[in-house]
C-alpha cells in the first residue's frame, strides 16, 4: 500500500509551509488522494514530487532536458 504525506511532509518535499500546500490543495494545483476523519487532507508522493519539480523549472533551476525527461511542461 502505497504510503501518503501529510501536509507538513508535502511542505518539506516542496520547501514551503504546510499551509501553503493546504491552499495549493485549494487552488486544484495538489489533489489530495484522501481526507482522515478529523480533516487531514492526505497527499501521495509522486503528486507532490511532480509538483515540487514543475515549481523548480518555472523558476528555471532544471536543464529543458531536465524537464523534457520528467515529461513536465513550463507554463509561461
Amino acid at each position: 500500500m502505497e504510503r501518503l504525506l501529510t501536509a507538513a511532509d508535502a511542505a518539506r518535499i516542496l520547501g514551503v509551509v504546510p499551509a501553503r500546500v493546504r491552499q495549493l490543495a485549494v487552488e486544484g494545483q495538489l489533489v489530495p488522494m484522501a481526507t482522515t476523519e478529523n480533516g487531514t487532507r492526505l497527499f501521495r508522493r509522486q503528486d507532490v514530487e511532480v509538483l515540487a519539480s514543475a515549481r523548480k523549472a518555472k523558476r528555471g533551476q532544471l536543464e529543458a532536458r531536465d524537464v523534457e525527461s520528467q515529461g513536465l511542461e513550463q507554463k509561461e
